[in-house]
């Protein structure tokens, strides 16, 4: 199933020439609002000054390995949990050394 379509209709286009360098400053700030660059372009345009919130983390420029790996842990995750919860069993025993383990990794990650 698809993402539901938004109620919002974006029928009108405001184009803006950047540079290289402030492209890319785009680019990093909206990475360490853990938005597209799009949104954080418009919440920028469009809001009181001071008024964008960060997530509660920055996100490093982590080895895109690491990053498909990642990727791939928590698609077998998520199916695992899937097959459970179709089936309404609970979580086998060696599976929350594991997530302890996952959760660690995390919290070094995303820093202090």
């Amino acid at each position: 199933m698809g993402r539901p379509k938004l109620q919002i209709t974006r029928d009108r286009q405001f184009n803006v020439g950047l540079t290289a360098a402030e492209f890319a400053e785009l680019q990093r700030a909206a990475r360490l609002a853990g938005m597209r660059p799009v949104d954080y372009g418009r919440a920028k345009l469009l809001s009181k000054p001071g008024r964008i919130a960060r997530t509660a983390y920055d996100v490093r420029q982590l080895d895109p390995l690491l990053l498909v790996q990642l990727s791939r842990i928590g698609n077998n995750l998520n199916q695992i949990a899937r097959g459970l919860n179709a089936l309404s069993l609970p979580a086998p025993e060696d599976l929350a050394p594991l997530l302890a383990d996952l959760r660690s990794i995390m919290r070094v990650m995303q820093g202090p």
